[in-house]
């Protein structure tokens, strides 16, 4: 079993709204999604905000969010928060 000893919150911008659910896929397979929430920006904008769990020894969230950013459909990435666990 995995040890998580930080839990994240992650903005996470599409830029496709049909593809949410393929990034949330996608996500799941990078680290523990313990929470994902769809968000209207405007415009046609949507945005996926995330909690997950990982652990830090394998590279913290500037890693996290590189892996995330490299994904197809994601134009950007905000941190909204870090909490050890």
């Amino acid at each position: 079993m995995a040890e998580y000893n930080v839990a994240a919150k992650i903005k996470i911008y599409v830029d496709e709204p049909a593809a949410i659910e393929k990034v949330k896929k996608a996500i799941g397979k990078l680290a523990k999604v313990q929470n994902a929430v769809e968000e209207d920006v405007g415009f046609g904008i949507k945005t996926l905000k995330i909690t997950v769990l990982f652990d830090d020894s394998k590279g913290g969230t500037d890693a996290l969010e590189e892996k995330i950013r490299a994904l197809e459909h994601v134009s950007q990435t905000e941190v909204e928060s870090v909490t050890r666990i």
